[in-house]
C-alpha cells in the first residue's frame, strides 16, 4: 500500500528507511518519506520507531554521507576512512546529530518510542526463520507484535510476506 494512502487511526512503525531516505535526501523516496514525516510531525499520523531502527538510521547515514563526501560506494573503504579521518567522521556525525534534533522534534510531537531488550530479539529469531527475515528486519516484526502494532512504514519489500501486518510504502518521486 502507499504510504501517502496511510490515513489509519493506529499507530505506524516507522522502519530506520523512512528516516534514511528523508535525511540523505534520496532522490527517489525523500518527497514521499518528508511528506509522512510532516504528517506525523503534525500529530496527523501516529508514529512508532524503536532506538534500535534509529540506530539502523543512524549507521545508514554514516555510510550515506560518507559515500557522499568520498565519492564512493565502497563501504569497506568507507569504514575505514570513518575510523581514521577525524574532518570525514566530523561532518559524517555532524549528519546524524542534525537529524537527531528533528526526532527530537518528531517525539515533542508525539513519536513514540518503544522498548527493545534480549528478550524481544530471541523472539524475533523464529519469525525471521519464518519469515526468511534477516535478524534486523526479523526484531522490527517482533516489536510490532509487542506492541501490538499492525502497520509498518518501510520500503523493504521484505514484509511482504507477513500475514498480520500492512506493509505501507513510500512511491517514487
Amino acid at each position: 500500500m502507499s504510504l501517502a494512502d496511510f490515513a489509519e487511526d493506529a499507530e505506524i512503525f516507522i522502519d530506520a528507511n523512512i528516516f534514511t531516505y528523508f535525511a540523505l535526501q534520496n532522490p527517489t523516496y525523500q518527497a514521499a518519506c518528508t511528506t509522512f514525516l510532516s504528517r506525523v510531525e503534525t500529530g496527523e499520523a501516529r508514529g512508532v520507531t524503536s532506538v534500535f531502527a534509529l540506530n539502523e538510521a543512524f549507521y545508514a547515514m554514516l555510510i550515506g554521507k560518507g559515500s557522499e563526501l568520498l565519492n564512493s560506494t565502497k563501504i569497506k573503504q568507507i569504514k575505514h576512512k570513518l575510523a581514521t579521518d577525524p574532518a570525514l567522521s566530523a561532518a559524517c556525525y555532524q549528519a546524524c546529530l542534525e537529524f537527531s534534533h528533528y526526532v527530537t522534534v518528531l517525539r515533542a510531537a508525539g513519536l513514540r518510542l518503544v522498548e527493545v531488550d534480549y528478550i524481544l530479539q530471541v523472539k524475533a529469531l523464529p519469525l525471521g526463520r519464518q519469515y526468511r527475515l534477516l535478524p534486523t528486519d526479523a526484531l522490527h516484526l517482533a516489536t510490532c507484535q509487542e506492541y501490538g502494532l499492525s502497520h509498518l512504514a518501510t520500503a523493504d519489500s521484505h514484509f511482504n510476506e507477513v500475514t498480520d501486518l500492512t506493509v505501507w510504502k513510500p512511491t517514487s518521486s
